[in-house]
């Protein structure tokens, strides 16, 4: 019996490593092949950064958030938009074609003057082809103090009938003591008249200044963009800049009947 025991249990032993004779087996006959993983391409443009946070600023007419950037890919690289979260950031491209090992830079531009204070979170979507349409976000950070002097509308919006002349006014605020004057003011779009207005006292002893904008009638349908730029004795903000856009709408025909 115990002859007959022992044999039985050498039988099953080998019967439970069938399993693993034939997977050894199997594999010495149809080696197996290591599996091809196909990773999509990185994307070509490389940025150093792709978040600037200034922290706390200082007086000043212009903050700036500059991101750069390398194409390290094999093909060309063609910037189609660059769509920012705020129109106050005003985007810069250095190039909107990058060639392979090429350098650039995007900029985020803001007019403290024009902004409440407190903390400022802004982004910019920048989008590319590689030639694969691509997308990345661009962060730019800032704390604003309060400031003396600011200017109200940050931008300005103009609608406009084709049929009648439109005026708009941009007011220059400086609540200190010691206020700054503005001493001159222009706009880069001829279709477009600014001059300095009235100026008045506030109850704190700072100035209130007025620039006047006159958009004429009878302009092209559509729209006009234009920067007016307003210069001042400030020493830290010597240049404040408002975006002016005119959406005019054609003259209807009940205008221009006798």
């Amino acid at each position: 019996m115990d002859s007959a025991h022992a044999g039985w249990l050498r039988l099953v032993g080998i019967a439970g490593l069938l399993p693993f004779i034939m997977a050894v087996g199997a594999h010495v006959v149809w080696p197996s092949q290591p599996r091809v993983i196909e990773t999509p391409p990185r994307p070509a443009l490389a940025f150093h950064q792709y978040l600037v946070d200034l922290g706390r600023i200082e007086p000043t007419s212009e903050e700036r958030g500059t991101f750069l950037f390398r194409n390290r890919g094999s093909n060309p690289v063609q910037i189609t938009s660059v769509e920012p979260s705020c129109g106050c950031l005003n985007p810069y491209v250095s190039s909107h074609t990058i060639e392979p090992g090429a350098d650039g830079r995007i900029v985020l531009r803001i007019q403290p003057a024009n902004e409440a204070p407190g903390r400022k979170e802004f982004y910019a979507d920048v989008k590319y082809a590689d030639p694969q349409p691509r997308e990345v976000r661009l962060s730019f950070k800032l704390e604003i103090p309060e400031q003396g002097l600011s200017v109200r509308p940050r931008a300005l919006l103009v609608y406009q009938g084709g049929d009648r002349a439109v005026k708009e006014q941009i007011v220059v605020t400086d609540t200190r003591s010691s206020p700054a004057r503005v001493q001159e003011v222009s706009v880069n779009n001829s279709i477009v008249q600014v001059a300095l207005g009235d100026s008045r006292t506030t109850e704190s002893g700072g100035i209130e200044q007025a620039v006047d904008v006159a958009v004429p009638a009878g302009l092209l349908a559509g729209r006009h963009e234009a920067i007016v730029t307003i210069r001042t004795d400030d020493p830290q903000m010597p240049v404040l800049r408002v975006p002016l856009r005119i959406e005019s709408r054609p003259v209807s025909a009940e205008a221009v009947q006798p």
